[in-house]
C-alpha cells in the first residue's frame, strides 16, 4: 500500500483514547495512506456509513431499531467509571460507586447525541431517578475540564479516565459497560487500505489485552 485514503469514523471518547495509538501504528506501517477522521456520535456515524461517506466506523452497540444494513464486529467491552476532581471530596467513601449513588450528585454532562449521555441517563432512570446536571452540552475534553474545575462528576470510559489525571471511581459489578464494535456497509466491502487499518486495530487490542 503506497497510496490511498481511509475514512474512519469514531466517537470522541475513542478519539481521545484508542484511536491515536492505532493511527500512529498504521501510519508507521503505511505512511502513504491519507487518514480522514470523522468524529461523532454512533448514530451520526452509522448514517454516514450508510451514505457511503465512511469506509469504517467504531461505534457503540447495540444500534437499536431501524439501523441500516451494516456488518459489525465486536472489538471490546469497556467499563464506564466516575471521574471527579482530585481537589474535591470523593463522590462516595467506598472504593466503588453504585448507580444509585449518583442521585442528587452534581454532574457534568455531554451534549445531546453523545452515547455516554444516553447511557448515563438511561441507567439513572432505570434506578428510579433523574440525574442532576450542573453543566451540560460539552464535548469530551470540555466535560473533563468541567470535572477538573470541580463543577461535578462525570461518567466516562475507563480508557479516557486513565489518561485524564482525575480521580477514578469504578462502578460496582458490570452494570455500566459499553460494547465497542467496528462497522462497515454490508453491500460494499471496505477498500484494502481500510481492511489493513482494521487489522492494525485488532493487533493493537490484542497487545493491549
Amino acid at each position: 500500500l503506497r497510496r490511498g485514503r481511509v475514512r474512519l469514523g469514531a466517537p470522541p471518547s475513542l478519539c481521545a483514547s484508542l484511536v491515536p495509538d492505532v493511527l500512529r501504528a498504521y501510519h508507521a506501517r503505511y505512511p502513504g495512506i491519507e487518514l480522514f477522521i470523522d468524529e461523532g456520535g454512533s448514530r451520526d456515524l452509522v448514517r454516514d456509513l450508510a451514505a457511503g461517506a465512511l469506509d469504517l466506523a467504531l461505534i457503540i452497540t447495540p444500534l437499536g431499531v431501524g439501523a441500516p444494513a451494516l456488518t459489525t464486529t465486536e472489538l471490546l467491552h469497556e467499563d464506564l467509571v466516575v471521574v471527579s476532581s482530585p481537589s474535591a471530596p470523593p463522590p462516595v467513601r467506598r472504593a466503588r460507586i453504585r448507580i444509585e449513588d449518583l442521585r442528587g450528585l452534581p454532574m457534568a454532562m455531554f451534549r445531546r447525541g453523545y452515547d455516554l449521555r444516553e447511557m448515563t441517563i438511561a441507567a439513572c432512570r432505570a434506578a428510579g431517578f433523574e440525574p442532576s446536571f450542573t453543566v451540560e452540552g460539552g464535548e469530551m475534553d470540555a466535560v473533563l475540564g468541567f470535572v477538573r474545575a470541580g463543577l461535578g462528576v462525570a461518567v466516562v470510559p475507563g480508557m479516557v479516565a486513565a489518561r485524564s489525571g482525575l480521580r477514578v471511581t469504578p462502578f460496582e459489578g458490570d452494570r455500566m459497560r459499553r460494547t465497542v464494535a467496528v462497522a462497515h456497509r454490508k453491500d460494499t466491502p471496505p477498500p484494502r487500505a481500510a481492511r489493513e487499518l482494521w487489522g492494525v486495530l485488532l493487533e493493537h487490542l490484542g497487545e493491549a489485552g
